[in-house]
């Protein structure tokens, strides 16, 4: 884990370990399970933002323009069996998250990290934290941070403060992991 002050985080998308494929089609819930079975608790975001933007509030993990190519973050969008999907852990389903997979393991990309040694904040896997609104609000109590290998919605380049907060925390989805914080 990476030490920021009054929080760590792990220096990697679970299951934590450099060179390590990240966990994918994930709920906020399996998330909270996972790192709760480890001593620790799915990141909020206001961590999570705090760890991709570093101490100087840079817009990206490693610097304050987007460089083509440091993270995971420029592949092709493949069309997706949403009702394969949806039978997941059926055999139908574990084949469409097979083809649709287009992550890369923990830290192979050496220019995709924080100012403080994080990996794969951007691109990669989008990863579920702890919404950090203070109620009353509306939405779902977990958001999605960081975009995935192809991109964000709505945004040219996935960043530190792009937030999904358009799913409940039980929605798996194919390109979707988390990382803990302590």
């Amino acid at each position: 884990m990476v030490s920021l002050g009054e929080f760590c985080i792990d220096r990697f998308e679970a299951p934590n370990v450099e060179g390590a494929l990240p966990f994918a089609l994930r709920t906020a819930h399996d998330g909270e399970a996972w790192c709760a079975d480890r001593g620790k608790r799915l990141c909020t975001e206001d961590e999570w933002v705090r760890a991709c933007e570093g101490p100087r509030g840079r817009r990206y993990p490693y610097g304050s323009e987007h460089r083509d190519g440091a993270c995971n973050d420029g592949r092709a969008w493949i069309p997706v069996h949403w009702d394969r999907l949806a039978r997941w852990p059926a055999d139908d389903a574990v084949d469409e998250a097979r083809r649709l997979f287009q992550a890369e393991a923990s830290g192979s990309r050496p220019a995709c990290v924080s100012e403080e040694g994080v990996f794969d904040l951007t691109g990669n896997v989008a990863e579920w934290v702890r919404r950090s609104d203070r109620p009353p609000r509306p939405g779902y109590e977990h958001v999605l941070k960081g975009c995935y290998w192809a991109g964000c919605y709505h945004e040219p380049h996935p960043n530190c403060v792009f937030r999904n907060s358009a799913h409940p925390g039980s929605f798996r989805t194919y390109e979707a992991g988390f990382r803990c914080c302590r």
